[in-house]
């Protein structure tokens, strides 16, 4: 089999995200490989002591590739790691310089669906993206999932994730098995989502999600937490205008005293001004009770510039009025900020 490797990186489609990767080799039969890479350097006064700005570096580095079996069926795969800082600041804190966010392999057959095991990309993210709009804050719904699960990242990704996706005309599936790892201390849990893409024709489209997952911990291993957390939310399209908004809950019993409790509004707007600028305006709602008690009050507004097709410039602004939360007597926060200080962003972002 004569096999081809490309002297010029071509854009394609990063198996299982929305980001773009470049296709570094591709075989006569359709396999191939993807190369994916973000740099970004940011300045900020997020949860800075004095209120002075500071530097951050973000960086990740993946592939993904597809094998192909025969004209029904590939098996696929992916790696993708968060790169930490510069080489001094390494030594000097006890954070990995490689840190996973997606380590899978599967099968893609095609119109029979996708199978995925490992740290996967998890199909809730049809939901979390209503609200992941931001270059410079987070979603907060589902934060307490790794009171259950250490490996957790929200509902986004987690370690031993068994899961299925298929697409059905304007219907999109998501259902998958959590068994955990070593360190996960999980018994079990599981997910599903579901999202409707209905065409509305001159007055745009509308695509409703439902999201859910559940995760008991392994009492044999000393964690008897139970966690429930559902979502429902939409976005709405509209020539170049993308609304969208969603709401959810989720509940965690056996780690406070009392059952403790997250209800998330989240608001979303984002208007492509032209091929260089978009504007992004956002509000964000939580509020806990029988937990840390943490409020969240977030205004967040946006200007990106694009220098390229995948490069950009962003500035914002975020405006917070909430209230700190505590456990122990020690703060807790979300997002890498205090719940009641305002923070401005400025940063470019390079990805390949």
């Amino acid at each position: 089999m004569k096999k081809t490797l490309l002297s010029v990186l071509l854009p394609a489609a990063f198996i299982s995200n929305t980001v773009l990767a470049a296709e570094i080799y591709q075989a006569e039969d359709g396999s191939t490989v993807d190369l994916y890479s973000r740099l970004g350097f940011n300045i900020t006064n997020k949860n800075n002591t004095h209120g002075d700005g500071k530097g951050e570096f973000d960086g990740r580095i993946g592939l993904s590739g597809s094998q192909t079996i025969n004209e029904h069926a590939s098996v696929i795969g992916m790696a993708q790691y968060q790169v930490g800082a510069a080489e001094y600041a390494n030594q000097v804190n006890d954070k990995p310089a490689l840190t996973a966010r997606y380590v899978w392999a599967g099968i893609d057959a095609k119109e029979y669906g996708r199978i995925t095991g490992g740290r996967v990309s998890s199909g809730l993210i049809m939901f979390t993206d209503i609200g992941d709009v931001f270059a410079s804050s987070d979603v907060s719904m589902a934060r307490q999932a790794n009171k259950v699960d250490k490996t957790a990242t929200q509902v986004f990704r987690q370690d031993g994730t068994l899961q299925y996706q298929n697409q059905f005309g304007n219907l999109d599936v998501s259902a998958a098995y959590i068994l955990g790892n070593n360190t996960s201390e999980l018994d079990y849990g599981y997910n599903a989502a579901l999202r409707y893409t209905i065409d509305m024709g001159d007055f745009g489209r509308l695509a409703p999600v439902v999201a859910m997952q559940k995760n008991k911990g392994d009492a044999r291993e000393g964690n008897d937490t139970d966690y429930t957390f559902w979502g429902v939310g939409t976005r709405y399209y509209l020539g170049d205008v993308m609304l969208g908004a969603l709401y959810s809950e989720d509940e965690l019993q056996g780690f406070y005293t009392q059952t403790s409790t997250d209800k998330v509004t989240e608001l979303t707007a984002v208007y492509n001004l032209s091929d260089k600028w978009a504007l992004r305006a956002g509000y964000r709602s939580l509020q806990n009770s029988g937990g840390d008690e943490l409020e969240l009050s977030d205004t967040t507004l946006e200007v990106q510039y694009k220098l390229t097709a995948r490069s950009s410039i962003y500035t914002s602004y975020v405006d917070r009025n909430g209230e700190r939360g505590y456990n122990s007597g020690q703060e807790t926060s979300f997002g890498g900020a205090h719940a009641d200080e305002s923070y401005y962003h400025f940063g470019l972002r390079y990805e390949l």
